[in-house]
C-alpha cells in the first residue's frame, strides 16, 4: 500500500542496515544477470544484452531490476500477480519455477520467455525472482518466430501459461521437452531455459545468506524499505516539478501487413506528487502484428519514466505507485485476444516508450527547478533482424542481429546527445561484436559506421547512429526479416527548437559487384561505391538474400535540443572533422560557411545566420494573434526558465531576443509565426524509402516574430490545420533561475 503524503523517510531498520542490505539486494540482482550472461550460450544474451533479471517482494512489487531491457521487467509484476491468481497460492510450493512467455499474463511477447521463482522460507513467502531472455526461436510458422504476415496470435508461436518447468528443485524432463518440441534450435534454447533456472537458483541462495545472518524479519523490512524510500524520492520529484500537461506521440508506420500508420498518443499530466499518464486517442489495434497487450502498455510507459525522472531514484515499484496509467482498449498497445502481438514488444510498447518520453522531456524543459536534465527524443524505432539458413557446410544457422543498441541519443540541455549510445529502454545496451558474429554467422561486414547527419540539429546535436552493411560468405543465400518503423517518420523529436533525428533506413543491393571489388583488393565504404539493384525497403519485410547482395540497416539519431544556428560554430566543425556532420548540411541546417581550408569563415557564418532568421520570418505564417504591449525583458533581469522561453512579470519572452510574446497564461502559439515546411528538410535521413516529396508528415517551426528563434519544432500529419497547445500550463510554483 502507498504512503501517505509525506517527505521523510524513516527505515523499519537502522539507517546503516538499510544502506547495507539495499545495496546487498543490487549486488544479487547483479550477479543474476551476470549468471545468465555467464550460462547463457545465445548471442542474444551474451552479446546483445537482450534479457532482464527482477527481484520482487511477497506481494509481487518489483523491488530491483537490473540495468539490461527495461521493458522485459518494468511490468514483471503482472506475471507474478497472475500467477498467484492463476494458480492459487495453496498450490505453489518451495522449489517450483514456471515458465511464461504469454503475452496476455505480461510476457512482452512470445519470444521473451520469463521464469519466475518463489522463494520461502521455512513454508512462508519471502520474495519472487524472475528473468526474461528473448529467445531465438519457440516455434511458429516462421523461422526465428516472428509472422509478419500473422492476422491473430494462432498464426504466430505458441504461448504458454505457467509450467511448472521445476518442481521441487528439479527440472520436468517432460515439461521441459513440450517446451522446447516447437524450437528449430530446441539445443540454444535449452541453453537459456537452464541459463534461467540457475540465476533463479544464485538468487534464493544469497537470500537465504542474508537471513541467515540478520534474520527473517530484517530481510522483509529491507524489501519494503526499498520500495518506500523510493516512493518518497519520487513524490520530492515530483513536487519540484511545475503542475500542468505535456503532450507526446510517437508513430508506426507499417503493421506488418501493409504501409498504415498507428499513433500513440500521451498526455503527461502532473498535479502536486501525482502523474497521471493518459493515452486516450491512441489508434485502434492492427490487423497486423505490432499490437501489443496491456502490460506492454506499461511497461512502455514506465521505461520512459525511469531514466526521465529517475536519475537518482531507484527503479521500483516505489516509483510505480505515484503514477496512474489510462490506457483504451483495443488500441494497439492494449490489445484484445486474439489479436496479433508477436512483435509487439519493439513496436507498440516501444512506440509507447516515445511518446511518453516526448511528454516527459517537456515537463521537464518546462521546469525551474530540473529543466536542466531534460533530454529530446531518444529511444527511437528498434531495428532488428532475424537471419535463417544453411551455410555451404549444410549447418544451419539462425539469430536475430540487433541494430537497435547503434541508435543516436536524445540531445540534453546541456550537451549534445551520444553518438551509437543505444535504446532508452537498454542502461546497460550493447551490441554483438562484429567478428564474434562472422565467427557464428555466414556473413562478411563491410562496416559499421557512424552515420553523418543522422543527429538531430540543434544548440545541442542528437546523438549519430551506427549503420551497418554486410554481406553473405559461405553461404549461397539466407532468409532475412528487417524489422523497424518509423522510415517515413521520426521517431526521436528535438526539444524547444530542436529538430528531430534520423529515421529508419533499410536498404538492399541486389547482384551487386562486391566480389569484383575484392579482386581489386576494395573494400566498399558505402553503397554509393556498389554497382548493383539499389532497393529502399519497406520497414518489415521478408526476402532471401543471395550471393553478391548486400544488406544495410541505419537506425535512428537522436534528437536536437534547441535552436540549431545557436550552436558554437566550433563545434560544428569539429562535427565536421570527425565526419558527424557534412559541410553542405552544416551550412543549411546550421548556418555555418567552410571555406576552402576546411575553416569557419565567421562573417560569412554571421551572414548566412542572419539570412536563415530572415528566412524564418518571411515564410512564416502571420500570427492568429496580436500581441499589445510589446516590450524588452532586461538582459540583468532573472526570469524564470520555460523551455525555449522566459517567464517574469506575468509575461513570456523569447530566450532569444528577450523580445515580450504574450501574457504569461495565452495560448503562446497563437503570437507566434508558424512556418510548414517539407519533413525532409529537418533531416536527410527521413523518409529515403518513398521520396521526400511523398511524406505524410510536415515539420511546423514556431517562431519568435521579432528574431525568428526557433521556439518549439513540431512533426505534424499534413492534415493537422489546428495548433496543439501541448506548452506545459504552470501553476506558478515555479522558482526564479
Amino acid at each position: 500500500m502507498a504512503l501517505e503524503v509525506t517527505r521523510e523517510f524513516k527505515a523499519r531498520n537502522d539507517p546503516i542496515t538499510f544502506e547495507v542490505l539495499r545495496h546487498r539486494l543490487w549486488q544479487i540482482n547483479d550477479e543474476q544477470g551476470k549468471t545468465i550472461i555467464h550460462v547463457s550460450g545465445s548471442p542474444v544474451a551474451t552479446e546483445a544484452n537482450d534479457f532482464n533479471v527482477a527481484l520482487l517482494n511477497a506481494s509481487g512489487e518489483v523491488v530491483i531490476i537490473g540495468p539490461y531491457i527495461t521493458a522485459h521487467v518494468s511490468a514483471i509484476a503482472l506475471i507474478v500477480q497472475n500467477a498467484m491468481s492463476l494458480l492459487g497460492m495453496e498450490n505453489i510450493s518451495p522449489g517450483d519455477m514456471y515458465l511464461t512467455n504469454d503475452p496476455w499474463l505480461g510476457a512482452a511477447h512470445q519470444n521473451d520467455v520469463c521464469i519466475i521463482q518463489p522463494i520461502f522460507w521455512q513454508e512462508t513467502l519471502v520474495a519472487w525472482t524472475a528473468s526474461v531472455i528473448h529467445q531465438v526461436d519457440v516455434g511458429g510458422p516462421k523461422p526465428g518466430s516472428w509472422n509478419p504476415l500473422a492476422r491473430s496470435v494462432f498464426d504466430e508461436a505458441p504461448r504458454y501459461r505457467m509450467l511448472k518447468i521445476v518442481r521441487e528443485g528439479k527440472v520436468q524432463p517432460e515439461v521441459a521437452a513440450t517446451y522446447l518440441t516447437n524450437s528449430r534450435l530446441p539445443d540454444l534454447v535449452e541453453l537459456d531455459m537452464r541459463a534461467q533456472i540457475a540465476s533463479a537458483n544464485v538468487v534464493r541462495k544469497r537470500l537465504f545468506e542474508l537471513i541467515e545472518k540478520y534474520g527473517f524479519e530484517i530481510l522483509q523490512n529491507a524489501l519494503e524499505d526499498t520500495l518506500d524510500y523510493a516512493e518518497i524520492l519520487f513524490r520530492r520529484r515530483l513536487d519540484q516539478l511545475s503542475d500542468g500537461e505535456a503532450y507526446g506521440e510517437a508513430h508506426i508506420d507499417h503493421d506488418g501487413l501493409q504501409e498504415e500508420l498507428y499513433t500513440v498518443r500521451c498526455k503527461a499530466i502532473k498535479h502536486a506528487d501525482h502523474l497521471l499518464l493518459d493515452f486516450s486517442g491512441t489508434s485502434r489495434q492492427a490487423p497486423g502484428f505490432i499490437n501489443t497487450t496491456y502490460p506492454g502498455a506499461l511497461a512502455g510507459a514506465f521505461s520512459a519514466v525511469f531514466p526521465y525522472l529517475c536519475p537518482d531514484i531507484p527503479w521500483n515499484a516505489g516509483v510505480l505507485r505515484v503514477i496512474d496509467v489510462k490506457v483504451d482498449k483495443d488500441t494497439v498497445h492494449h490489445a484484445s485476444f486474439p489479436s496479433p502481438v508477436g512483435f509487439g514488444v519493439v513496436h507498440a510498447n516501444h512506440c509507447t516508450t516515445d511518446a511518453t518520453a516526448e511528454a516527459l522531456g517537456k515537463l521537464l524543459a518546462h521546469s525551474s527547478e530540473h529543466y536542466s536534465e531534460a533530454m529530446a527524443g531518444w529511444s527511437g524505432s528498434p531495428f532488428v533482424y532475424n537471419i535463417f539458413g544453411k551455410d555451404d557446410s549444410d549447418q544451419m544457422f539462425a539469430t536475430m542481429l540487433i541494430s537497435s543498441d547503434l541508435q543516436g541519443c536524445g540531445a540534453r540541455a546541456f550537451g549534445d546527445g551520444f553518438d551509437v549510445g543505444g535504446k532508452l529502454t537498454a542502461p546497460q545496451a550493447s551490441t554483438p561484436n562484429i567478428e564474434t558474429v562472422e565467427a557464428h554467422y555466414p556473413i562478411l561486414y563491410l562496416y559499421r559506421r557512424r552515420t553523418p547527419d543522422s543527429g538531430g540539429a540543434g544548440k545541442w546535436r542528437g546523438g549519430v547512429s551506427g549503420e551497418v552493411a554486410f554481406t553473405l560468405h559461405h553461404a549461397s543465400e539466407m532468409d532475412t526479416t528487417p524489422n523497424t518503423w518509423a522510415v517515413s517518420i521520426s521517431a526521436t523529436p528535438g526539444l524547444v527548437g530542436g529538430y528531430p533525428g534520423a529515421g529508419s533506413t533499410v536498404l538492399l543491393m541486389k547482384n551487386s559487384d562486391i566480389s569484383q571489388m575484392w579482386t581489386r583488393g576494395i573494400l566498399p565504404q558505402d553503397f554509393s561505391e556498389l554497382s548493383g539493384e539499389l532497393e529502399v525497403l519497406p520497414a518489415k519485410c521478408q526476402f532471401t538474400m543471395k550471393s553478391g547482395d548486400v544488406f544495410g540497416a541505419v537506425p535512428t539519431g537522436g534528437g536536437g535540443y534547441g535552436d540549431p544556428i545557436l550552436r558554437d560554430p566550433e563545434l560544428v566543425l569539429r562535427d565536421i572533422q570527425q565526419r558527424l556532420v557534412t559541410i553542405s548540411w552544416a551550412s543549411e541546417i546550421y548556418g555555418v560557411a567552410i571555406n576552402s581550408r576546411g575553416e569557419i569563415d565567421y562573417q560569412a557564418t554571421e551572414n548566412l545566420r542572419n539570412t536563415i532568421r530572415l528566412w524564418r520570418q518571411q515564410e512564416g505564417e502571420t500570427p492568429r494573434l496580436k500581441f499589445e504591449t510589446p516590450h524588452r525583458l532586461a538582459s540583468n533581469d532573472i526570469g524564470t526558465h520555460f523551455g525555449a522561453m522566459l517567464k517574469a512579470d506575468g509575461f513570456l519572452y523569447c530566450g532569444h531576443c528577450l523580445g515580450a510574446l504574450a501574457e504569461e497564461n495565452a495560448k503562446i502559439k497563437g503570437y507566434l509565426l508558424r512556418r510548414r515546411r517539407p519533413l525532409a528538410s529537418a533531416n536527410p535521413w527521413i523518409g529515403r524509402r518513398k521520396g521526400h516529396d511523398k511524406l505524410d508528415f510536415q515539420i511546423w517551426e514556431y517562431l519568435c516574430p521579432e528574431c525568428g528563434g526557433l521556439i518549439s519544432v513540431e512533426q505534424r500529419h499534413r492534415n493537422d490545420s489546428e495548433d496543439r497547445e501541448d506548452f506545459l500550463a504552470s501553476d506558478g510554483r515555479t522558482r526564479n533561475t
